[in-house]
């Protein structure tokens, strides 16, 4: 996620800020292309920090694939409404690519915020501020709008990830994402 505000934090530097004060906590875990690190209906019991590869968040309705993240090298990667409040998540999180991990426990966050309580409000803002800027994407945008912010605030997920993929993240059908790019291509030449 790109910084907006030169004086504020990028998400990518919070989750190196947060991986880094929590290393003794972490366990490594490597990950195979398309494993599952968490299904609907289950607590999540992990925060994972991505190391090397990519994880999608995913929800199914009537068998459809409705993408809400994508998480690459330094992202911070959970279902965080169920990981804080221990209750079933309602989205899945797999691997896109073999991927390696640094694992957060619940039972160690636990541990960390009975030693420091300000740690679970600093985790809650920052996760705030994620969720704020994927809804304000997906309703202040219209479709050309969207995939242009999404060109220009995350380039690289063009190369890693398929197009139908894309088309799901940014809500729009892969028809209606391939019409944008010959718009552009269009005007481009």
């Amino acid at each position: 996620m790109k910084n907006y505000h030169s004086d504020e934090p990028t998400h990518f530097d919070l989750c190196q800020k947060l991986m880094k004060a929590l290393k003794p906590f972490l366990f490594v875990k490597k990950i195979k292309k398309k494993e599952t690190l968490l299904e609907a209906g289950e607590a999540c019991q992990h925060i994972f920090f991505v190391k090397s590869g990519a994880v999608k968040q995913y929800y199914l309705s009537d068998g459809k694939e409705f993408i809400q993240n994508f998480f690459f090298e330094g992202n911070m990667a959970s279902h965080f409404n169920s990981f804080l409040s221990q209750t079933k998540s309602d989205a899945y999180l797999e691997a896109l690519e073999g991927t390696e991990l640094w694992v957060l426990s619940y039972h160690n966050f636990e541990k960390i915020i009975n030693a420091s309580p300000e740690f679970s409000q600093q985790l809650a803002i920052m996760m705030s501020k994620m969720n704020a800027h994927r809804v304000n994407l997906l309703l202040l945008s219209d479709a050309m709008m969207r995939y242009k912010k999404f060109l220009s605030e995350e380039p690289e997920l063009q190369h890693r990830v398929p197009q139908y993929m894309i088309a799901s993240y940014l809500g729009m059908t892969p028809e209606t994402l391939s019409r944008i790019r010959r718009k552009i291509a269009k005007n481009a030449a």
